[in-house]
């Protein structure tokens, strides 16, 4: 089975509560390939643990 690959996203925390509020208001409609998993920082992204 091929492995899926993930997309991720680099977002600041208050960038990211205001898309996630568009989103919910129905003002924003994020495509599919956008990222699903999001981090504040690369440096946050590399504290993750597999």
């Amino acid at each position: 089975m091929k492995p899926k690959a993930l997309n991720i996203g680099i977002l600041s925390k208050t960038d990211y509560i205001k898309r996630t509020i568009a989103i919910a208001k129905g003002e924003y409609k994020p495509k599919t390939d956008e990222p699903k998993v999001w981090f504040e920082s690369i440096k946050s992204l590399a504290q993750v643990k597999g």
